[in-house]
């Protein structure tokens, strides 16, 4: 499947493909914060059929070269405590967590809303498949709502 003609579904499709919440992708698109919106956009069959098109590209190229370089730390890991370097192994365990994700070196923390974003911007953004980091963004907007309800 080609890439979506509305840019914002595109944009929305690759969040989701990342692993982004519903409502997480959505908003990153450009949208306002919505759980129920972001829940029927997902739920589009044009949606559906781009994110498991994106999500089956990406585990091609992800697969080999992941697993090998996931098997290669643990043998560096293996052999730094064979041979006594506990911070090698440390190194290694580290390395092992930002290839799996499950640790974060650094976070980019000069992200904008898309809504600040320009055309050309936007265009690059879903060309690339690199979009912003909205998780906090969306956390903040969630506590100024939660701030607004009555107790």
């Amino acid at each position: 499947m080609p890439i979506l003609k509305n840019a914002r579904h595109e944009l929305f499709a690759q969040n989701l493909a990342r692993g982004m919440t519903q409502r997480a992708a959505y908003y990153a698109a450009g949208y306002r914060a919505s759980k129920q919106m972001a829940w029927r956009t997902a739920q589009q069959p044009e949606i559906v059929a781009r994110v498991s098109e994106l999500r089956e590209k990406a585990a091609r190229r992800f697969e080999v070269t992941m697993d090998g370089l996931i098997e290669r730390a643990e043998a560096a890991r293996l052999l730094a405590m064979n041979t006594e370097q506990p911070a090698a192994a440390v190194g290694a365990i580290k390395e092992m967590g930002v290839l799996t994700g499950l640790r974060v070196e650094k976070r980019d923390n000069t992200i904008r809303p898309v809504r600040q974003l320009t055309d050309d911007e936007l265009t690059l953004i879903a060309l690339s498949g690199t979009p912003p980091l909205i998780e906090d963004l969306v956390a903040e907007e969630d506590e100024e709502e939660e701030e607004l309800l009555p107790n």
